[in-house]
């Protein structure tokens, strides 16, 4: 049966629209987890419009998805803005990456697959020249690139699909640790205590360089974001616990408050 001219017409319309946002919305979003856009921007329409030469509507349903998934946040009547991580933050996504991770690089090291063992050690020798060259954005994705190949050999595409959720937050985050001293060669030396546990099918050993791999990379991300606020690294009071501290959190919090803009009343 024929389409209807009108429907037919109508259906073209939603799928080049549909096509629009989402090449809006990946272009906006690839400029806040590099950067470009920082934590705090005020995402202006118009100004996006321009830049992508789109109109208004593509741009909102872009700034929309992104705001469900958590990378933008909407001000009733001032708009939206890039958000702004705070140790909260950390802490809700290293919870589920601890988790999922983990699960995956037992799974890794029970299999051991040849060809998964042959990109982890390619990642790592590229990781290697990138660090020799100080070129911190190829590490960076690299970074991500040895992580994935490892969600990957799970061979679950719903397991993928929470490794590239948990990936565009991580890259978000990972966009403030690249102040922190000296984290990429850590990162380095623990992907390669990683590697050479699947490698030797040690799962215990994978899990436990795992989980400190993401020990530190979390409490980086922590240290990273105080001394983003302009405050210098965080020194608890005398007598005070490391692990955590409360006025830390109280400390995140009024950083945070600051860089949200106030509604009118």
């Amino acid at each position: 049966m024929a389409i209807p001219a009108p429907l037919r017409k109508s259906a073209d319309e939603s799928v080049k629209r549909t096509t629009l946002s989402e090449a809006a919305h990946q272009a906006i979003r690839a400029d806040i987890i590099t950067g470009v856009l920082a934590p705090g921007s005020k995402l202006v329409v118009s100004a996006l419009a321009d830049a992508l030469r789109l109109s208004a509507t593509p741009i909102n349903e872009a700034l929309a998805g992104l705001e469900r998934e958590g990378l933008v946040t909407c001000f009733p009547h001032r708009g939206y803005f890039v958000r702004t991580v705070i140790p909260e933050d950390i802490e809700k996504t290293y919870s589920v990456r601890e988790a999922f991770e983990l699960l995956a690089v037992r799974n890794a090291a029970k299999s051991a697959d040849k060809t998964v063992i042959r990109q982890l050690k390619e990642i790592l020798q590229q990781a290697r020249q990138s660090l020799q060259e100080n070129d911190t954005s190829r590490f960076s994705d690299l970074d991500l690139e040895f992580h994935r190949v490892i969600w990957n050999s799970l061979g679950n595409s719903l397991a993928t699909r929470v490794g590239e959720l948990i990936g565009v937050h991580i890259r978000l985050l990972v966009a403030t640790t690249a102040r922190a001293p000296g984290r990429f060669r850590g990162a380095f030396e623990e992907h390669n205590a990683i590697y050479q546990a699947i490698r030797n099918r040690d799962p215990a050993r994978a899990e436990s360089s795992m989980r400190t791999h993401l020990h530190n990379a979390k409490t980086a991300l922590e240290n990273a974001v105080i001394e983003e606020a302009g405050n210098g690294p965080y020194v608890p009071p005398t007598g005070a616990s490391k692990s955590k501290p409360e006025s830390r959190r109280n400390h995140a919090r009024e950083v945070s408050a600051q860089s949200v803009p106030k509604q009118r009343t």
